[in-house]
């Protein structure tokens, strides 16, 4: 039969990791959206840094020396964006239907002396994936607690964007992927990420 679990796509959380943090670039993520329309190349770079977990804060350094891993194929970054290294990309792009609408952004990553451009994917279209039969509402409000998301509606695709308001779908943390592409992804052994059950109805 088809396989019809999806999963969330989440950075694997470590007390100490290497982050990439925007150069020059202070706008919130959602304000950079429109400025990006067309184009397929971020303007700023990324360096990565390490981030460590302090007792109440995190520290930040730019040495990153003692890491085991510095570059990873989800990279964990400041604008809290799905930035992805050529394999992750390449893996994710040999599993579309063709349906997702997605396009790619190029972003250049420094890090001792070291360049590599990463990936962000880019919907071009909102895509309908709620059940709003199952899906929990802030009382009164078309907030959502809890989404479920509708087989019929997501089984045409192998990655999807949450329910999310504004223009915060286009480019968004919160991705979806089908169990056949989350068992590609662990096969090719990427670093960087963790997958939790999303809710099908």
């Amino acid at each position: 039969g088809k396989m019809s679990k999806y999963f969330s796509l989440n950075w694997k959380h470590k007390p100490e990791l290497a982050s990439a943090f925007s150069l020059q670039e202070t706008k919130l993520a959602h304000e950079l959206i429109p400025q990006l329309e067309g184009k397929a190349l971020l303007p700023f770079e990324f360096e990565l840094r390490k981030v460590k977990e302090g007792k109440d804060r995190l520290i930040v350094n730019s040495d990153l020396a003692g890491l085991g891993e510095t570059w990873l194929d989800y990279q964990s970054n400041s604008l809290a964006w799905p930035l992805m290294s050529e394999r992750l990309k390449s893996v994710i792009e040999q599993h579309l239907t063709g349906n997702e609408g997605i396009d790619w952004i190029r972003a250049v990553v420094n890090a001792n002396a070291e360049q590599r451009t990463y990936y962000i994917p880019r919907f071009e279209k909102k895509l309908d994936v709620l059940d709003r039969e199952h899906t929990k509402y802030v009382p009164g409000t078309d907030q959502i607690l809890k989404p479920y998301f509708s087989l019929s509606k997501i089984n045409k695709y192998a990655v999807f964007h949450d329910e999310l308001t504004f223009n915060l779908w286009k480019i968004t943390p919160f991705l979806n992927v089908s169990e056949a592409l989350k068992k590609a992804i662990q096969k090719e052994k990427l670093t960087g990420l963790d997958f939790e059950k999303t809710s099908v109805a």
